[in-house]
């Protein structure tokens, strides 16, 4: 990545840490057309799981988000331990335990606490 794109991606993340979701995935979809192939991974599984939070908690979750969170761990799964300066373990870990407590769920939709328990991307 450049400079230029690694900048897009911490603004990303800091739109992403503070629940603007939406606003997230649109500065990573962007970020995601403008890289090299090579490159694109990472800002993909980002847009997958910023899209899969917005669906989480604007629009009652359901099979969506989570079919989206499961497709994220599969590319962040070969992105760990880290990948462009993100701690992408740790986001693998949190977003799989988040995804096992949603399925595990008798009813979809983001719950009083979900706010506090939705996975954080941190730099590595």
């Amino acid at each position: 990545m450049t400079h230029e794109q690694r900048a897009s991606l911490l603004e990303a993340v800091a739109i992403y840490n503070r629940g603007n979701y939406f606003e997230s995935q649109e500065v990573l979809e962007d970020l995601h057309n403008a890289c090299a192939e090579d490159d694109r991974d990472l800002a993909k599984s980002l847009t997958m799981i910023a899209c899969g939070m917005h669906i989480h908690f604007r629009r009652g979750g359901g099979r969506g988000a989570l079919n989206l969170f499961r497709q994220a761990l599969i590319i962040l799964d070969d992105l760990r331990p880290q990948s462009e300066g993100i701690a992408t373990d740790a986001l693998y870990e949190e977003l799989f335990a988040y995804l096992e407590e949603l399925q595990e769920r008798k009813k979809p939709g983001a719950g009083f606490f979900d706010r506090w328990l939705a996975p954080r991307i941190r730099q590595a």
